[in-house]
């Protein structure tokens, strides 16, 4: 895909780390970028540290409400996009005997239905337009399941076969959706006390990576990739 300003290019979960790295390598190659996350003030100085050519929405993946809402709004502003980056997500370590309902349903929630919810309000002018890329930033936990993280491993397992069926609906429109898997990134959230030693991703690195998948010819697809640090298990 070519792109220039005439490419709205939507992130959500970009007030920092992955989303906010996302979100400034697509502004860097001429997109129009809306940038979506919950606090109003943080969000609002990421999309001013990035450019004019951002649009920061205030939007709470985990409110069909909020969705609905920031959806209208680009829709009505900027048309539908050319680009969407579904990478809000949250994490809550915990076992499955000590695990609320609360903190399950927040989880599944916010890292997959608040996917469908957003992919759904943008799909019908991806599938008019006959064009469209769709990413999913998953992880790791996608493919593996880890102790204490049961709640992330269900809502990540689950976006793996939620972006496999919609791939096989939406291809015959052109449209692309592609998942990325990266192993530990250095959002904050992630970082130990290997963090500083190189066996971290970089989050812009990640951000590189994305942006080479989309200006892939139309014909190719790219439907999921693991993107690892280059020596995660020193």
């Amino acid at each position: 895909m070519q792109i220039d300003a005439r490419t709205v290019v939507v992130v959500t979960g970009a007030s920092r780390g992955i989303g906010l790295h996302i979100a400034r390598a697509f502004h860097d190659e001429g997109a129009t970028v809306v940038m979506t996350g919950r606090t109003a003030e943080t969000l609002r100085s990421a999309a001013a540290s990035i450019g004019s050519r951002c649009h920061p929405i205030v939007c709470d993946q985990s409110s069909p409400a909020a969705i609905e809402k920031m959806a209208q709004t680009v829709l009505d502003q900027l048309g539908a996009p050319s680009i969407l980056v579904n990478n809000a997500g949250i994490y809550h370590g915990t076992t499955v005997a000590e695990m609320s309902l609360e903190t399950w349903n927040d989880i599944l929630m916010t890292n997959l239905t608040g996917v469908f919810l957003t992919t759904k309000a943008f799909l019908p002018g991806m599938i008019a337009r006959e064009r469209g890329d769709i990413f999913m930033i998953s992880s790791m936990s996608g493919k593996k399941g880890d102790p204490g993280t049961g709640a992330y491993n269900a809502s990540k397992f689950g976006l793996q076969g939620f972006s496999q069926a919609l791939n096989y609906e939406v291809r015959h429109h052109n449209i692309r959706v592609m998942v990325i898997n990266p192993s530990s990134v250095d959002t904050g959230r992630d970082a130990g006390p290997e963090y500083g030693k190189g066996l971290y991703l970089h989050a812009a690195d990640l951000a590189q990576t994305i942006v080479f998948l989309s200006k892939l010819p139309g014909r190719t697809l790219v439907r999921d990739m693991d993107v690892w640090g280059t020596n995660p298990g020193r």
